[in-house]
């Protein structure tokens, strides 16, 4: 039986913009990169733009567009690429971000040109080092794998031959589904957290998984039952952008297709988040990369599939 626990606020880090159009770039050879689980369990990796950095970027399958923040943009001498600014989608707000295109992103053997990039104002984010954050714009393209026993990220041509080995694992559907009037798709799955079952959004920009109060309630957590001080509700407020309670459940087992995760957290609150991505309205789930820090996994964007390894606990080997 889960157990609950009166909580503040946690910020997932989602953030979703409009799709750019972008010519896609194979490399000749399958490569990889070394990637690491920082900033609250996200899954974080090295990216070149124009032949600079390294820069630090979050992969989030819930941003569907490629961000880095001004000092890069500042350090790169890059240029505002379009008369019109782009809509960045936040975890309680919306928010107008400046478009440039460099000329070339690299990550993992890849080259992309044509890409548009929004920057983002300075955050805290920033301060403690982090560059950008790599969206669908870029990863929905390939066949992603991030194998959680070597901590390497692989970017692989869809159906080709170098995809066969992973498609062995436990696997689930993702779901395409475009935001509420943007023509954009967001992916999705269905995920049972005991014996009920959500529609979830595949959320590895979330470091944490999250849930509606119409969810909890099919779990038998009454948002009645909880009230908030009015510093607390302020907090919350800021940070999720509502009034409302929001409390941690533990001790949750939440499964996928085949393959199930006990002891799981999930933060409960009507954050804006799941009205942006059209959950708003029926219980419903964010599923972030902390529910996955021990798996290695395989995302066909193409064939609309989430294979999911075997657990791995162990501290990897050091790149």
């Amino acid at each position: 039986m889960w157990r609950i626990i009166t909580f503040v606020a946690v910020l997932t880090g989602t953030l979703a913009g409009t799709l750019a159009g972008a010519l896609p770039a194979h490399a000749t050879q399958p490569a990889d990169q070394p990637y690491r689980i920082d900033y609250g369990s996200r899954f974080v990796t090295a990216v070149m733009i124009d032949d600079q950095g390294p820069f630090t970027f979050v992969i989030d399958t819930a941003s569907s567009r490629s961000l880095i923040y001004e000092h890069v943009r500042a350090r790169l001498g890059l240029t505002k690429s379009q008369p019109d600014d782009i809509t960045v989608y936040g975890i309680n707000e919306s928010a107008k971000a400046i478009p440039v295109k460099p000329a070339v992103l690299s990550v993992a053997g890849e080259q992309i040109t044509g890409l548009t990039l929004g920057v983002l104002p300075p955050s805290p984010a920033e301060a403690s080092g982090l560059d950008g954050i790599l969206g669908i714009d870029v990863l929905a393209r390939y066949f992603v794998v991030l194998d959680r026993s070597t901590m390497r990220l692989r970017l692989l041509a869809p159906g080709s031959e170098a995809t066969r080995s992973y498609r062995d694992w436990a696997d689930t559907s993702l779901t395409p589904r475009p935001l509420r009037n943007i023509p954009i798709d967001f992916w999705y799955m269905t995920a049972w957290f005991g014996q009920t079952r959500f529609t979830a959004l595949f959320d590895l920009g979330a470091g944490i998984t999250m849930m509606n109060w119409p969810a909890a309630e099919r779990l038998g957590v009454h948002e009645k039952d909880y009230h908030l001080p009015q510093d607390v509700q302020n907090a919350v407020r800021d940070v999720l952008g509502t009034d409302e309670p929001a409390v941690k459940i533990t001790q949750l087992q939440i499964a996928l297709g085949p393959r199930s995760w006990d002891d799981q957290i999930a933060l409960v609150a009507n954050s804006d988040v799941f009205t942006h991505f059209n959950l708003d309205e029926r219980p419903a789930a964010i599923l972030g990369a902390g529910l996955f820090r021990d798996n290695s996994l395989a995302i066909d964007f193409a064939n609309h599939r989430l294979f999911i390894g075997p657990v791995v606990r162990q501290e990897p080997p050091r790149t």
